[in-house]
């Protein structure tokens, strides 16, 4: 914690606050844009935008150091498994069901975690109390994505933010099994590698025309790649240093309640009660996972 006494009370409770209100907004948002922009171009601009954004801060900070030859492979594994798979998979997931049940579903990234955890990292076994946890959130995906829990939607969208769940958990893992370099160095190169990757897809595929949209269209994707992306980014960087983990996992739980009150009070989406109840099985199970008894 370089030193520093961990961040406790309303200093934490403000930074987890704003991180969560952050990222939540990243659903509603791409749900948003998925109805104007290809995944492709979607996935394009905002690692463009967020990288760009990335750039900036890190250049004020001058924390720009630390940009090696392993950093910048480690870079291209996070910018495929935490840039361009769930980039693509998530707009994908939103052109078929809500933003709400799909933040829900996604909350059960730290479940995946522990499963991986215990097969690749040394030391990381579940105990009795995190399997429970693993097999009750589950359960609560069950419960979300049932019959009327998707408010008409598909249940491919829900395998769609499964798959990017999926993926942020390998790279999750992939970070913790050994030392890949200085977190600021990799976030830049992760949304470096992201925009590089995806904004190619997106020419391939879906051509320039893509990116011609009205003005509306272009101050979400901003919002979208600045405000829901670069900036929680990098404020969760920094609590990560100087707060405990099952501190900063905290987010984990209040994300999905941004993400729906802001569907609610943006977008019009009501979840149905399936997907309120089903939600709270999935934050339960969370949080017997993500923490341990005394």
């Amino acid at each position: 914690m370089n030193g520093q006494a961990p961040l406790s009370g309303a200093a934490l409770w403000a930074r987890l606050l704003v991180i969560a209100a952050l990222w939540g907004a990243a659903f509603p948002l791409i749900r948003f844009l998925a109805a104007h922009l290809p995944p492709f171009a979607l996935a394009g601009v905002r690692g463009t935008l967020a990288a760009v954004a990335v750039f900036v801060f890190l250049w004020f900070r001058r924390e720009l150091d630390g940009i090696s030859r392993g950093v910048l492979l480690a870079a291209v594994v996070l910018g495929t498994l935490s840039g361009v798979i769930p980039n693509t998979l998530i707009p994908l997931a939103l052109q078929r069901m809500e933003a709400a049940p799909a933040s829900l579903v996604q909350a059960a990234g730290p479940l995946m975690v522990t499963l991986l955890a215990a097969i690749f990292l040394p030391g990381e076994k579940p105990t009795p109390r995190m399997l429970a946890g693993i097999g009750t959130g589950f359960l609560g995906i069950a419960i979300v994505v049932g019959p009327g829990g998707l408010g008409g939607g598909s249940a491919l969208g829900a395998l769609l933010v499964l798959g990017a769940t999926f993926s942020y958990a390998v790279s999750t893992v992939w970070v913790r099994m050994a030392p890949r370099g200085p977190a600021a160095a990799l976030a830049l190169g992760q949304q470096a590698v992201s925009a590089i990757f995806s904004g190619s897809l997106a020419l391939a595929v879906d051509g320039p025309g893509a990116l011609v949209q009205p003005p509306e269209v272009w101050v979400v994707a901003v919002i979208l790649a600045v405000f829901a992306t670069a900036v929680p980014l990098t404020m969760f960087l920094g609590l990560a240093t100087r707060a405990r983990a099952a501190d900063a996992a905290m987010v984990g739980y209040l994300q999905p309640v941004f993400a729906t009150a802001i569907a609610v009070l943006w977008l019009g989406e009501v979840p149905s009660w399936s997907v309120l109840a089903g939600g709270a099985v999935v934050l339960a199970a969370v949080w017997l996972v993500t923490t341990r008894r005394r």
